[in-house]
């Protein structure tokens, strides 16, 4: 079944998409052993052959504060990053993909996308985000009263 038929609008794949080589956990709740404040990232991909998980967290603050907000998506996950490596017996990694809200990145994320499984390039995420951007900017000014 094609995610894009799934969700309120087709916006949102399934919950969990898996095949014999990956398993995508979409907005899913992992369950630990132990108790971390953290633990539904946007996106979690398991590579079953290499034995990794990538935990990717999306944010689109303001331009000025991509530099913090990558650094809080670091931190915010690294106690799932630990205790999926422990139960799970996977190397995992933390993949912060944080775009400004006019398009500016941090210079990291060229690198943050590399290690997500697949082709993932900084101009369609740039896109995106611009795109997502302006989708709000044109409901806002669309309010009766606006002006």
């Amino acid at each position: 079944m094609d995610w894009r038929s799934q969700g309120p609008g087709g916006r949102h794949p399934p919950k969990v998409l898996e095949n014999k080589q990956a398993k995508i956990l979409w907005d899913f709740q992992i369950q630990t052993d132990k108790m971390v404040v953290a633990n539904q990232p946007d996106i979690v991909v398991v590579d079953k052959h290499r034995k990794t998980v990538v935990v990717i967290d999306v944010a689109i603050p303001s331009d000025s504060n991509i530099r913090k907000k990558e650094h809080e998506k670091l931190e915010k996950y690294q106690g799932l990053k630990e205790e999926m490596e422990r139960m799970w017996g996977m190397k995992a990694t933390v993949v912060p993909v944080v775009i400004g809200t006019l398009g500016v990145v941090t210079p990291k994320l060229s690198r943050w996308l590399q290690q997500i499984p697949g082709t993932t390039s900084e101009i369609s995420v740039q896109k995106s985000a611009v795109l997502g951007t302006a989708k709000i900017l044109r409901r806002t000014l669309r309010l009766q009263g606006l002006w």
